[in-house]
């Protein structure tokens, strides 16, 4: 598993044949092994039900901040 950083670009992971998918940067990791996540598209993250607060198994990057 890739090492997740605040500002890369990330998804949920299995969504890579989904036509429309939930995109989202990291603003932060806590402490306890969840990640913060600013979604960038809204109404698709509600059709997902998807909270700001994230588990790194779920989540998969798309691109990496440098």
């Amino acid at each position: 598993m890739k090492d997740i950083k605040p500002g890369d670009l990330v998804t949920l992971k299995g969504m890579s044949q989904q036509r429309e998918k939930p995109i989202g940067m990291v603003k932060k990791k806590w402490a306890a092994d969840h990640y913060e996540i600013f979604w960038l598209n809204e109404n698709i993250c509600q059709r997902f039900a998807l909270k700001k607060m994230i588990e790194p198994h779920k989540l998969e990057v798309i691109s990496e901040a440098f």
